[in-house]
């Protein structure tokens, strides 16, 4: 930041992946902790023998992974090779920070220290085989949809849990309190009836809690609330993850995206949310336990859980409660005693009883024995503090017995089960304190198994259960038992062998296990069930190929078995392999895909998006891998699906629009969903996009046609209504595009509205039964709406990918506001008050009714109540009540209360981000911008190098450290950059603060070079915005606007649509298209006025106004801001491109603002007589242009112009404002005005020509002069250099300032043709200036100090006076100062100051024995650094000479400037007002204008020129003050010093005073003498010039004549 210049850009945060959300404490409620960093484990000892094989991870899509991934779009450090326009992220912005992918999980609240940022954890380590073959269910077999529960209007809701989660064991045995009124079964009953089957395969996904004190309910009701219904417990895997491994897929790591902008306008400092899936953790029952899922980088819900073992699958439906089981258990006894006195054989009926029930009971073992291990692998990982975040599996429980079924009884729900099992599960919940033992306390591994030992020792008050014996006992008992039935059936029982290959499994008997499976083979080669389950198992076996080949092999005999895809998707993504998991989901996809009606499946119309989701290439064709589906072309997708549609009768089949059961709709929608994650990181936004959306899809039913249909459904039901007719009121119906402001509470009803004919539940869901899995779907389809809305941003705002998207704010609004109400999350609280706070009408705009309910937020003076910016300020505190320690959402905060210029509670805000999170870089940065612009330049330098050190590559942080550093002149590491061969900015600084000569180095170093990287990196991706915009419907829709504004009239003989295509495709294809859209209102407007005023035609329905295409979104900008190339060593080409690049931000930005008209404003009236003149400032106070102007608007001839001043700022009171408002004829107080009013105003009032004094300063109000309110517009004394803008007509300068090779060649700007003939010129080097220029006859830069500076009424005083009156200040000042030292000065801000003209001055120093060194305190810290740095490199007698004093007031700092002998400007950036200050005490300027391309090293030589006479002495000075290099800037310093000497004489009073002798005292004395007459100081002069600069502009804008004008 530049002190008092420029405000600092607000950082818009860079999106990390795996957030770093901190975890912290919610009220009295502890949570365990899965957000810390991440401890990886190296495979735990084997449980019950010495093998040391890994473990498989489980998949399963019944539930998400733990893994918390965001989708981003920049690379992380760890690839900092490719940046890939990471500077899009953060630009400015009135939002604040877009957070990306946090949903609010328990795993993000729990205390400890803050995450990774980048982290991605490994994949679990434990496959489950499947114990039983998949069969097709009846009508029985589907679980149907359930009403959502009593006394709720909240569709997806659990309860708030009470009590505390204490690694998730309590709940086992003491059913905690049900708050009334949801209708939730007992906590401690086992399971549901109705959701036996989910319960039984379906992994549980935590719906978390935020609230966690005892009847306390969220803001938006308990959607996010963990259920306290069944038990839920895992008999899942039990390894803990293997080595850590971040997945990276080659080259490309997780990158960041493009930051989101709202209504058109890319927030500065926002973070964006990505969608991802909640992290799992201990929900009620079984906590998690280490190794039970898996966590994966896609967030592919991949749960862990037994391997297939024949009962637990999908629309099983023969399932029944553990009653049943029991009597199954008896009977088998007697069915036993049965047969053996039956002798040898016993009845068959019997006999196969016989084995049905041990099929039952030998299952409901191996869940015992995988729940066993697990837990005591659970136990041992707490105590050692490894516990990861890991899924859980629900149980899996037996069959109930066939003989109700085979009779028809059919099952019915049921509360609770009158007589429960005694399973291990239930030892455990009714041994809360043992439980607890187990999992937190113990002697290593094997005391956990002790532990679990003694709990099943001790016994039930039930029936016992099964033996005495352990679960391991009770394994091999029932394998054994297996085994005999096995042999008895000649290994003909399939069953039976799948069954007891599971328990081989689970007992880690890998090869018996194998063999098992393998006979299954040897007799059904097509089983898929046990290819899956061999695979898994050899994969346990460290036999990762083969098992890839059998699950390829699985999916390629049944593509709708999707449990074998996520168990290969998995495998791929956890080798990085992620485009062959995409090419395996997109060939299920393919083969599953239906198309046309078939019985009761709906038809599917695809969109196009839902067209391009599945490739046509087959995965052979895709894959690079030999083993994936080997040999897949030899059956087409075609024969894959008929070997899958013999169940195509039961209910919900092909609802998804795929041939699967409906029940399977959710596991579908988790794979696509997991599919978009990845393609997202693989940077094909475009097909993520195409993923998300038929996720969606899929949920809201297919009868939806696409995204687009959805929003407007959204849009339609929440639309205003008309209090009497119930219909949406006119103007939103008619525009449903007009952003809907609805505060949190009415957003959170969207779904129960939008779907109220099913209860407010996702139609697509209806068919998947209620549970945990359906709550993880979900949650999974609001993830994914977050993902779309999150990429249509990025593609609106921010320069995002060529997507199709929405039109606009309401429609991504809509699309947020549904995800919303599926899952309350900070992200998407956090998004929506991004795209809020850019929204500028009132909630009374759109919407009737009552008033919103807002909260008790705390009023903000500069917020209007039920604006935009109020809303977002209400989503930013709705969503910190989800989670206090969200650093986005305090870093949001931030920058919304900085826009409104509420400084200090901004900075309250972003330390309180960087409390929660001290490496967040974002925050870091945007606290080290505030306090810099609060004057704390030390701790802002404190806070940058935090920020970079978090984040080496992150340009805002770099560049903003880079800029702190300079400002107080400590340059250790600072390096430099190799400028033309080292003319400029030659003498580079090391990491030790010594010079090195860029000459001889033949490179640049440091930080300077970084920062010049990446300003070059930056403008290089800049020339592919909009690259592909020139569609063919888009060039038609142009041409069409450009003949309706007038180009027929204009440009009668050009080609528009030829033209076009020739820039179709190529480099700038953008910022051409935008170039001539603004040239085409420019002469529009012209035509206008032609037509009214001088042809006499009247139009008055107006001129249209061309339209920026949809497709172009809001063109990012460089980090390195316009105002900062003053002291960056940048080529002439950079330094024109930054300033274009920023202006056509505004430009893009403002065309797309609602309150822009569809014409062109109506041009004013001739002048009659004289020209009305806007002058446009938020510098009409006590500044430096005040100052510099204030005289200006009383001055000019009323007859010739009337002044209009329109301040952007609030008045302070000083006498500098009270004087423009006495003097100018027309003053408006505009510093609450929005946009829309000031720019109607200034057309109100007739302005001809308007003059923008700004420029890219602080507080620049451009877009008003983007939206093109005047005919001619113009701008100066504000900025000193280009704006690069089409809204900008003419600069005001002369050709000292401005040399005419610094022109853009073709210098006409006035009509289509000429945008067409400049563009050649865009990749030339050497041109700046894209404006036309006014060239003054003097000096263009006006300075008031005649009228108003100290000495302005000593017109009479005498030299011999005024030398006398010097001679006793300097006394003053510099009491110890010897008689003879000649005193040299500056007084510039530090920033201004580089290593060599630092050099150069220490040069000069040495070389003239007498000279001293004053400099100023501004700021302070850049004393302490230059002295150190001046001893350093010239020793202690030179450093010794250098003297500092304080920055003085105004007036003082212009008297006492007399004292100095000799200004020495600083050649990088001259002194420009402080100049003029110097020149009007008299005091001789050495300068150097050292670029010829910039304008702000060459206006000291301009106003020298004006202070010095015009004649040949004058001419002289000005040869002797103005070097042309570094040497000649040196010598003529050292001549002039050494030249000069005091002599002590007396003045008429008496007093002693030195007279000085020499070239310098000449010098004064000829400044001294032309004071008064010369052209810099004649205000009077300065207006009348100015007033025929606007007479010829207005001339040639009316005649149609280009170029640049001279007077």
């Amino acid at each position: 930041m530049l002190p008092l210049v420029q405000m600092h850009p607000m950082v818009q945060p860079q999106l990390d992946y795996l957030g770093p959300h901190q975890p912290h404490v919610k009220h009295d409620m502890e949570y365990v902790s899965h957000h810390q960093r991440p401890q990886f484990a190296h495979p735990s000892p084997s449980l019950h023998n010495t093998d040391s094989t890994p473990r498989a991870f489980a998949i399963r899509s019944a539930q998400p992974a733990p893994a918390l991934h965001r989708i981003t779009t920049s690379f992380i450090r760890a690839h900092a090779h490719d940046h890939s326009a990471e500077h899009s992220l953060r630009r400015k912005t009135p939002s604040g920070t877009i957070d990306n992918g946090y949903d609010g999980s328990v795993a993000h609240l729990a205390s400890g220290p803050p995450p990774l940022k980048h982290m991605i954890l490994p994949a679990s380590s434990r496959i489950f085989p499947t114990a039983v073959s998949q069969r097709t269910p009846g009508p029985t077999g589907v679980g149907y949809h359930h009403p959502s529960r009593s006394g709720s209007s909240w569709a997806y809701q659990g309860a708030n849990p009470t009590g505390r989660l204490d690694g998730g064991m309590e709940p086992l045995s003491n059913p905690p309190v049900t708050p009334g009124g949801w209708g939730i079964g007992n906590a401690n009953m086992l399971l549901n009836q109705a959701s036996a089957e989910q319960a039984n395969f379906l992994q549980s996904m935590p719906q978390q809690s935020y609230h966690s004190v005892s009847g306390l309910q969220p803001i938006l009701g308990p959607g996010y609330q963990q259920p306290l219904g069944q038990t839920v417990y895992s008999p899942g895997g039990y390894q803990q993850p293997q080595q850590s491994m971040m997945w990276r897929n080659g080259g490309l790591a997780d990158y960041r995206a493009p930051i989101p902008l709202a209504n058109g306008y890319t927030p500065q400092n926002a973070v964006v949310d990505s969608a991802f899936m909640p992290s799992q953790s201990t929900i009620h029952g079984m906590p998690n336990a280490p190794g039970l899922g898996q966590p994966h980088p896609f967030r592919l819900p991949l749960s862990s859980y037994p391997l297939d073992d024949g009962y637990a699958r999908h629309a099983q439906a023969h399932m029944a409660h553990h009653g049943a089981v029991h009597q199954g258990q008896e009977s088998l006894a007697q069915l036993a005693g049965h047969i053996a006195q039956g002798g040898s054989g016993g009845d068959v009926a019997s006999r196969a009883r016989f084995k049905e029930l041990a099929l039952q009971q030998a299952h409901k073992t191996y869940n015992d024995l995988l729940l066993y291990l697990g837990n005591a692998k659970k136990a041992h990982h707490s105590r050692t503090g490894s516990l990861s975040r890991t899924s859980s599996k629900m149980v899996v429980y037996p069959k109930p017995s066939i003989a109700p079924l085979a009779s028809g009884t059919k099952v019915r729900p049921s509360p609770a089960f009158s007589e429960p099992t005694v399973s291990y599960a239930q030892h455990m919940a009714q041994k809360q304190a043992a439980a607890r033992g187990m999992a937190m306390g113990g002697q290593g591994m094997m005391g956990g198994f002790n532990q679990a030992r003694n709990l099943y020792s001790t016994g039930l008050q039930q029936r016992p259960y099964f033996e005495t014996g352990s679960p391991l006992h009770n394994a091999k008992n029932s394998l054994e038992m297996l085994t005999n039935l096995c042999e008895q059936s000649g290994w003909k029982w399939v069953d039976g062998m799948l069954l007891g290959g599971c328990l081989h499994y689970g007992l880690e008997h890998y090869e018996d296990a194998l063999e098992w499976f393998k006979r299954i083979i040897s007799m059904d080669a097509s089983h898929v069930e046990a290819i899956s389950n061999i695979a898994a198992t050899l994969y346990c076996m460290n036999r990762q190929e083969e098992a890839e080949r059998e699950w390829s092999k699985a999916i390629k005999l049944r593509p709708s078995y999707l449990e074998a895809v996520e168990h290969l998707v998995g495998l791929l993504c956890s080798n990085h392999r992620s485009q062959e998991a995409v090419n395996i989901i997109e060939y299920v996809q393919k083969s599953l895909r239906i198309s046309g009606t078939n019985g009761n499946v709906h038809e599917v119309n695809e969109t196009a998006s839902e067209a391009d989701t599945a490739s046509t290439a087959t995965m052979r064709e895709l894959s690079p891998d030999k083993f994936v589906l080997d040999d897949i072309n030899n059956d087409s997708p075609t024969q894959h699906f008929a070997r899958t549609a013999d169940n195509s009768n039961v209910p919900g089949f092909g609802s998804s629009g795929y041939a699967i059961a409906g029940t399977e709709n959710g596991r579908m929608i988790l794979l696509i969903h997991a599919k978009g994650n990845m393609l997202y990181s693989l940077k094909n936004i475009e097909q993520a996009s195409d993923a998300f959306e038929e996720a969606v899809l899929i949920s809201a039913g297919r009868q939806v046609q696409g995204v687009g249909s959805l929003i407007r459904r959204i849009q339609t039901v929440l639309a205003p209504r008309d209090m009497h007719s119930g219909q949406p009121r006119g103007a939103v119906q008619a525009n449903l595009s007009v952003p809907l402001l609805l505060s949190p509470d009415r957003a959170k009803l969207t779904a129960q509205r939008v779907f109220a004919s099913h209860g407010g539940l996702l139609p697509g869901l209806q068919f998947v039964p209620e549970g945990t899995h359906k709550k993880s779907v979900v949650a999974t389809t609001s993830n994914s709406l977050l993902s779309l809305a999150k990429i249509f941003q990025d593609a609106m705002s921010n320069g995002g990918p060529n997507v199709r998207q929405p039109a606009g704010v309401g429609d991504i609004l809509a699309l947020y506001y549904l995800s919303l109400s599926l899952q309350e999350s900070p992200s998407t609280a956090n998004n929506v008050g991004i795209l809020l706070a850019s929204v500028q009408q009132t909630s009374t705009q759109v919407q009737s009714g009552p008033p919103m309910d807002l909260g008790n937020l705390p009023p903000i003076p500069g917020i209007v109540p039920g604006s935009g910016l109020s809303l977002a300020l209400a989503y930013y505190y709705y969503g910190l009540t989800l989670d206090p320690k969200h650093v986005h959402l305090h870093t949001n905060l931030g920058s919304l209360l900085k826009d409104i210029g509420q400084l200090d509670l901004a900075i309250q805000m972003y330390e309180q981000a960087v409390q929660c999170d001290g490496s967040f870089d974002i925050a870091l940065t945007n606290l080290a911008n505030a306090v810099k612009d609060r004057g704390r330049i030390s701790d802002a330098i404190g806070y940058y190098k935090r920020a970079v050190s978090a984040n080496p590559d992150f340009a805002e942080a770099v560049c903003g450290l880079s800029t702190a550093l300079n400002s107080v002149c400590d340059w250790k590491g600072r390096g430099g950059v190799l400028l033309a061969g080292g003319k400029f900015d030659r003498w580079h600084v090391n990491e030790q603060g010594m010079l090195q000569d860029a000459m001889s180095q033949g490179q640049g170093s440091g930080l300077m070079k970084r920062v010049v990287e990446i300003v070059g990196r930056q403008l290089k991706e800049s020339s592919t915005w909009g690259v592909g915009a020139l569609q063919d419907q888009t060039v038609m829709q142009l041409v069409a606007q450009l003949r309706d504004a007038g180009a027929g009239i204009t440009d009668r003989g050009l080609d528009v649509e030829a033209e076009l295509r020739k820039w179709a495709g190529r480099p700038w294809e953008g910022s051409r298209i935008l170039r001539l859209i603004e040239r085409s209102t420019r002469a529009a407007m012209r035509c206008w006025y032609i037509d009214k005023h001088v042809k006499g035609i009247k139009s008055p329905a107006g001129y249209r106004r061309p339209r920026p295409p949809a497709s172009l979104s809001v063109p990012s900008a460089p980090t390195v801001l316009p105002f900062h190339t003053f002291t960056c060593p940048l080529t002439a080409k950079d330094i024109r491109m930054i300033s274009q690049r920023n202006a056509l931000r505004i430009s893009s930005s403002t065309l797309r603002s609602p309150w822009v008209p569809a014409t062109v404003y109506e041009p004013p009236d001739p002048p009659a007589p004289y020209f009305k003149v806007g002058y446009v400032s938020s510098d009409f106070n006590n500044h430096p242009l005040a100052h510099l102007m204030q005289s200006v608007f009383g001055f000019h001839d009323p007859n010739k112009v009337k002044a209009y001043c329109y301040a952007t700022t609030a008045s302070d009171k000083s006498i500098h404002r009270q004087q423009i408002e006495r003097e100018a004829p027309v003053f408006r107080d505009v510093s609450t005005w929005p946009s829309d009013r000031l720019v109607e105003q200034i057309v109100a009032d007739g302005i001809h020509i308007l003059v923008n004094l700004n420029g890219y300063t602080r507080g620049a109000r451009n877009e008003i002069f983007a939206a093109r309110p005047a005919p001619i517009q113009m701008s100066f004394m504000g900025f000193a250099g280009t704006l690069g803008a089409e809204w900008c007509d003419y600069l005001f300068a002369d050709a000292t300032a401005i040399p005419p090779s610094t022109l853009r060649p073709h210098r006409n700007n006035l009509n289509l043709e000429d945008i067409f003939r400049d563009e050649a010129y865009t990749e030339s080097e050497d041109w700046i200036y894209s404006e036309n220029i006014i060239f003054a006859r003097d000096t263009f830069f006006c300075c008031d100090h005649a009228q108003s500076a100290d000495g302005h009424n000593e017109r009479n005083m005498t030299w011999e006076d005024d030398q006398q009156r010097r001679w006793r200040m300097r006394k003053q000042l510099f009491p110890k100062l010897p008689d003879d030292a000649i005193l040299l000065g500056n007084f510039n801000q530090l920033y201004k100051i580089d290593p060599t003209t630092f050099r150069t001055w220490l040069r000069i120093l040495a070389s003239c024995p007498k000279a001293h060194l004053w400099l100023l305190r501004f700021p302070e810290l850049g004393e302490t650094h230059l002295r150190r740095t001046a001893k350093d490199w010239a020793g202690e007698a030179v450093a010794s000479r250098i003297h500092f004093t304080d920055v003085a007031p105004k007036q003082q700092h212009i008297s006492r400037a007399r004292v100095c002998d000799l200004f020495l400007d600083t050649p990088e950036c001259n002194a420009h007002t402080t100049a003029a200050d110097i020149l009007w005490s008299s005091t001789p300027l050495l300068t150097l204008p050292r670029y010829e391309y910039k304008m702000c090293s060459r206006m000291a030589a301009s106003i020298l020129k004006g202070a010095l006479p015009k004649s040949e002495e004058g001419e002289r000075a000005a040869k002797e003050l103005i070097a042309e290099d570094e040497k000649q800037y040196e010598e003529f310093a050292v001549g002039l010093v050494n030249g000069m000497g005091y002599h002590p004489v007396r003045g008429q009073d008496g007093e002693v005073f030195g007279r000085g002798a020499g070239r310098l005292a000449e010098m004064r004395r000829l400044l001294w003498e032309s004071k008064w007459e010369c052209a810099l100081f004649d205000t009077r002069r300065w207006v009348r010039d100015l007033e025929e600069a606007y007479d010829r502009a207005w001339g040639d804008w009316v005649n149609g004549r280009g170029g640049d004008i001279y007077l």
